[in-house]
């Protein structure tokens, strides 16, 4: 199954569901990652899934955008 995220800043998670913050556990695990990149992580319940890095769409510090 395939399920589409997007890693933003904390003023921009919504609640389609597709956002995770920078600030969250697996959020903060994800920087650094580059595409093809996979982690496990631990499930709430018990378990785990597997995050994989399917693309880098923006990075603004890769653009220059050093200030927010």
């Amino acid at each position: 199954m395939k399920h589409l995220s997007f890693l933003v800043y904390p003023k921009d998670v919504d609640s389609s569901g597709k956002t995770i913050s920078i600030l969250a556990p697996v959020g903060s695990a994800l920087l650094g990652l580059s595409q093809g990149d996979k982690i496990e992580w631990p499930k709430p319940g018990g378990g785990f899934f597997s995050v994989k890095i399917s693309e880098v769409v923006f990075q603004p510090e890769r653009a220059g955008e050093l200030h927010r």
